[in-house]
């Protein structure tokens, strides 16, 4: 036992979370009991888990045997080293979602090089496995979007919609190496044990994540995908965002899930509305119809997060190449929303020329368009 006693609370909480018949409620309840992963370990080692469980005590009596038996922290440590996996407990500074709302994960699991992938604000795009055409190119058109905006792409690594948005988000720094790299970074929640591909045919997907962002989940290594695990995985996506948007989504699927715990848990949710004759855009219907804000423009997410497409250029930065007419334009917004004839109006310009302008100040992210108005960002 000398080496469950030394070992560290994060090797601790891994060991516990690898327990046979372990579940994610299950793992909580011990750590309400035992909140340092050490103790909770002994606990477990002496045959005293049985005190945190609830349920019929001949189960409660079974699993505290069992696991007194199957406790490896040698196991668990060696795994850890080996793979170079990150453990994040309930409650350490370093736990990447708000640990207050009902659910979360006690322990998770973390492996990639996205250091950073936490640090920026985050956006799950999810949506139906069965996607259409336009539905996979608006995903993917929309982590690019997000990700040359320094934000961080959360998705379930799935077929369709899910896969779309990841690898929209990494094209980024594949198409630019020089491009800040606060950009393209993503993060990957998976409903197995972090060493299981699925699908298996995004073999190379989940490698690319893993070395541009992040794969997460909470299950013990050697875990293959279950039906009734895909919707637990999909709070995670829901608790790690600061904003989710459905692309497409049927009316009963994961999507819905993961739509249902955005909004229990508060988080700002956006549905792309689509045509009645289009059942992958029937989820997202009923999502706006129930509340959902409906997605008319990549923007309004940045709006949500707080942000703007130019928020990450320093003002210094804009005016080294600003030339007269530009700033002409951009000081006529008056920090107001405005059409391109108003601007015309308010500066004298002629209207190619107002619009020469804009282009230019749009592509460096100083205005951003909606719904026919220029905004200054």
């Amino acid at each position: 036992m000398t080496h469950q006693v030394t070992a560290s609370p994060a090797v601790a909480a891994a060991a516990l979370a690898c327990l046979p018949e372990m579940t994610p409620a299950r793992l909580r309840c011990v750590l309400n009991r035992w909140p340092d992963p050490r103790v909770a370990a002994r606990a477990v080692f002496s045959g005293r888990a049985a005190q945190a469980l609830r349920g019929p005590e001949e189960r409660k009596v079974y699993l505290a045997r069992t696991w007194a038996s199957a406790l490896d922290i040698a196991r668990a440590e060696a795994v850890l080293a080996r793979r170079g996996t990150r453990v994040c407990v309930i409650g350490d500074d370093d736990y990447p979602m708000n640990a207050d709302l009902p659910g979360v994960p006690g322990v998770l699991f973390l492996e990639g090089h996205g250091s950073g992938v936490f640090a920026q604000p985050r956006v799950a795009i999810v949506g139906t496995r069965a996607a259409t055409p336009h539905g996979l190119a608006d995903a993917h058109e929309l982590g690019s979007h997000l990700a040359r905006n320094g934000v961080t792409v959360v998705s379930g690594l799935a077929i369709g919609i899910d896969a779309a948005a990841h690898r929209g988000a990494l094209a980024v720094q594949k198409r630019d190496e020089t491009f800040d790299a606060a950009a393209g970074h993503v993060v990957g929640v998976v409903a197995t044990g972090l060493d299981v591909v699925y699908p298996r045919r995004h073999t190379a997907l989940f490698e690319e994540v893993r070395q541009q962002g992040m794969i997460v989940g909470e299950n013990a290594f050697g875990t293959k995908p279950e039906p009734t695990r895909f919707p637990v995985r999909n709070r995670i996506i829901a608790a790690l965002a600061d904003v989710v948007v459905v692309i497409e989504a049927t009316a009963r699927g994961g999507a819905r899930i993961t739509a249902e715990w955005a909004m229990n848990y508060g988080k700002p949710l956006f549905a792309m509305p689509g045509s009645r004759r289009n059942a992958a855009a029937e989820g997202c219907n009923a999502l706006i119809a129930d509340g959902a804000q409906p997605l008319l423009h990549w923007d309004d997410i940045l709006v949500a997060l707080d942000m703007t497409p130019g928020s990450r250029r320093s003002p210094a930065e804009a005016a080294k190449w600003l030339d007269a007419s530009l700033h002409r334009v951009l000081h006529a917004c008056g920090g107001e929303p405005a059409t391109a004839d108003q601007l015309a109006a308010r500066t004298g310009m002629e209207p190619g020329e107002v619009a020469v302008a804009v282009t230019a100040l749009q592509d460096a992210g100083l205005l951003t368009q909606s719904r026919g108005f220029l905004w200054p960002a």
